[in-house]
């Protein structure tokens, strides 16, 4: 197994689902703010999804000015470059960070000079959050248009699905389409199988999780039959207690049946792991091999928001990593 973790490692990755300020450094907090929080951004022992989404409250303090912002981002591109990430969505609420007075295009702006500043190509997709009001997420739609393909490639609806319904959202999922931007939603996380429906007759080609649409043969063949990828966050549905062992979690079922499935992080820091962490998991609890890895990155690529000419360039890159390696 030694072996093989060594070339998990060298595999070229594709990260879709990938929240900012889940993936704050410790280190770079506790620098910060000038008081040790290790441990306090992390999930141990998870209790329930609030207690998961209370690790947000520290970086959420740190990301609010311009330097913070660029830091946070250049150092996260850093930490996806090291673990062999040669592509990154990266999503986060730039309202989230505007309470120290910065204005969203300075937010934007500046994570965007962090990441500008590491050779690895990324780009961002801008949340919408479920508790907003109206106006808050209509301000993310029009900034989302304003950069798009500026470093900003799409748009998702992230929060409490299960307070706040998927299918309320509708008209501004219409709104998202008339200004042709790409999106993708959050949905059968902590809800259940019908938030992935809402979410596919919203028209989204891909799905943050989607694991609860493992509970509805339905639901699974419309996944299949409409061509929709689902953003798979196998650590963190663990720590959110959305699966409560990693080896009941339903990704080899759903990918036995047939559904395009991606493997994502979610939270580097919050859930303490990496894509490479990621992998190892998989292939010592469901012995994925080598050509489903290969799989997975092939499945991000093709749902990535980007241009045919950019994945046919991540492909090859990716094609010419796996074939020279050992079979797992």
């Amino acid at each position: 197994i030694g072996d093989n973790m060594i070339l998990l490692k060298n595999l070229p990755k594709v990260e879709l689902h990938l929240h900012l300020d889940g993936s704050v450094r410790e280190s770079t907090a506790s620098e910060i703010l000038g008081v040790d929080v290790s441990n306090k951004m992390q999930v141990n022992n998870c209790k329930s999804l609030s207690d998961y989404l209370s690790k947000f409250e520290i970086p959420l303090i740190v990301m609010q000015s311009k330097e913070n912002l660029e830091r946070i981002s250049y150092e996260l591109a850093v930490d996806l470059k090291k673990d062999n990430v040669i592509y990154a969505e990266i999503r986060f609420c730039p309202i989230l960070h505007t309470k120290n007075g910065l204005s969203l295009e300075e937010v934007i702006d500046s994570v965007l000079k962090g990441l500008k500043k590491v050779e690895i190509k990324t780009n961002l997709i801008l949340c919408m959050m479920r508790n907003f009001e109206e106006d808050e997420n209509k301000k993310i739609i029009y900034l989302a248009k304003k950069y798009l393909n500026k470093g900003v490639v799409g748009i998702d609806l992230a929060g409490d699905e299960s307070k706040y319904k998927t299918q309320n959202y509708e008209h501004l999922f219409d709104l998202v389409k008339q200004n042709n931007i790409p999106f993708t939603i959050h949905a059968g996380e902590a809800d259940d199988y019908n938030s992935v429906l809402s979410a596919i007759k919203f028209g989204a080609k891909r799905i943050g999780h989607g694991v609860k649409s493992v509970d509805s043969i339905e639901t699974i063949q419309k996944i299949i039959n409409e061509n929709v990828t689902l953003e798979v966050c196998p650590t963190s549905n663990v720590d959110t207690c959305i699966v409560n062992v990693y080896k009941n979690h339903p990704i080899k079922k759903l990918y036995d049946l047939g559904v395009k499935i991606t493997v994502n992080t979610d939270n580097n820091t919050v859930s303490n792991i990496d894509l490479t962490g990621e992998y190892e998991k998989l292939l010592l609890t469901f012995n994925f091999t080598e050509k489903d890895f290969l799989n997975f990155n092939m499945n991000a690529i093709d749902s990535a928001f980007l241009t045919n000419e950019e994945k046919e360039e991540l492909k090859k890159i990716v094609i010419n990593s796996y074939n020279c390696k050992e079979n797992i």
